[in-house]
């Protein structure tokens, strides 16, 4: 019975394992950037991965509040989709007081997308990383709660 009950409660959640499994879990990040009708906050050690950015920007556009937050010392690298995101519109914030190294995304506040790996070519198709896609209230609640303290920086 208690087995049953930890199974329902996290049915909605959803694991991917990379490389094995980055075409996927690439296109569920894409699947709920353009599903997003309220926000978008993201925040990634590293992102560089052009094909997230453009989805990013084609949210705001549709009236999507988007915020990124980005490790101030990595936005600086050139692969770095910061000054492109920046270009068209979205809110960027830099933290540079410590190292960020999440690698976060929380769609209209009710599913959370999270794990090891950054937004990069490299994380999807090289290395071994997870996602986990997540509508856990308890998880939800703590999650906004950090992306609520970055916002206080």
């Amino acid at each position: 019975m208690l087995f049953l009950l930890a199974i329902t409660l996290h049915a909605n959640d959803t694991l991917f394992v990379l490389p094995q499994e980055s075409k996927q879990a690439e296109q569920k990040i894409e699947e709920l950037i353009k599903s997003s009708q309220h926000s978008i906050e993201v925040s990634m050690y590293n992102f560089s991965l052009k094909s997230l950015a453009q989805e990013l920007i084609q949210a705001k556009k549709r009236g999507v509040a988007v915020r990124v937050f980005l490790d101030e010392e990595k936005s600086k690298d050139k692969s770095s989709e910061y000054k492109l995101l920046k270009k068209n519109g979205i809110d960027v914030v830099l933290i540079g007081t410590t190292k960020l190294h999440t690698k976060l995304a929380i769609f209209d506040k009710k599913v959370a997308v999270f794990g090891s790996s950054n937004w990069t070519k490299e994380s999807f198709d090289k290395n071994y990383e997870i996602i986990v896609v997540s509508q856990q209230d308890d998880v939800l609640e703590k999650l906004n709660q950090f992306i609520k303290q970055l916002k206080e920086k």
